[in-house]
């Protein structure tokens, strides 16, 4: 007990570190069970056919990517699996580097750019802009985030508006978010759609899915994970949230053997 009343500090951090670094590297597949709001939206995505058109809006900045960056790249995973033709677009500046960082990774696996997918890229105005992508796609963005002219695509042939997609998948750590998104297009053209965000955004959405305006919620890191388990395709999430596991028995375990050195040494203070 003694070893412990004099326990250094940093025993604790490098401890906590090693824990936590451990499933990072070693993933050690910790059940995680998947709830109803990421069910909602996998069980929609499973549903589609291939050659379905569904727009992927990386809506989210650097600050908040640990939490949606995975979420986004295991729905991409999954649609491209399904066969899927996806439409990428960005209404955050930073949101078209993670767009590019997923889409270059598909293409090196095959998937061609104006036919299987399509990176529009960035468009400026929040949610001004995401209303005049819903009203006409091609007229908000002419061209691609490569310079090429979007209307001569196969993939956006017969695209008018918002409506002519299965769904809408966007990920968001802030405006443009489900807010925006419900109003300036679910409700005008009746598109499916979903969201994948921070963890403290989620209760704020949670209505409009007992509203039905959205079809399902990633929330967190945690929402990613539960994605990955429901595609039986365990990731980076997944990973993640062993290392938070891991973190928090470590605290956990400090915090119990805390209290039992101080419940020992209560009655010697007592009687001194």
């Amino acid at each position: 007990m003694n070893v412990l009343r004099n326990l250094d500090r940093r025993v604790i951090y490098v401890l906590l570190f090693l824990l936590v670094l451990y499933p990072l590297v070693k993933p050690m597949g910790l059940p995680v069970s998947v709830g109803p709001w990421t069910q909602g939206s996998f069980d929609y995505i499973n549903n589609l056919k291939a050659g379905d058109l569904v727009v992927v809006s990386f809506d989210y900045s650097s600050g908040g990517a640990p939490d949606v960056d995975p979420q986004a790249v295991v729905v991409v995973k999954h649609l491209f699996k399904k066969g899927v033709r996806i439409v990428g677009t960005a209404f955050v500046d930073q949101g078209v580097l993670f767009a590019n960082k997923v889409f270059d990774a598909w293409q090196k696996q095959g998937k061609k750019p104006g036919v299987d997918f399509v990176n529009l890229g960035y468009l400026a105005g929040g949610e001004t802009a995401v209303a005049a992508f819903g009203n006409n796609p091609l007229k908000a963005f002419p061209k691609d985030n490569n310079g090429n002219d979007t209307a001569s695509m196969p993939i956006m042939q017969g695209v008018k508006t918002a409506a002519d997609f299965k769904l809408i998948a966007a990920f968001a750590t802030g405006a443009p978010g489900p807010s925006e998104w419900v109003r300036q297009v679910v409700t005008k053209y009746k598109t499916p759609y979903m969201a994948g965000l921070v963890t403290v955004m989620a209760p704020g959405a949670e209505p409009y899915l007992q509203s039905k305006q959205m079809i399902g919620l990633l929330a967190g890191l945690r929402g990613a994970a539960e994605y990955e388990t429901a595609l039986k395709e365990p990731g980076t999430a997944a990973a993640g949230m062993d290392a938070q596991s891991m973190g928090h028995v470590v605290i956990i375990v400090f915090v119990i053997l805390g209290n039992i050195l101080y419940l020992l040494d209560k009655p010697k203070k007592a009687k001194a």
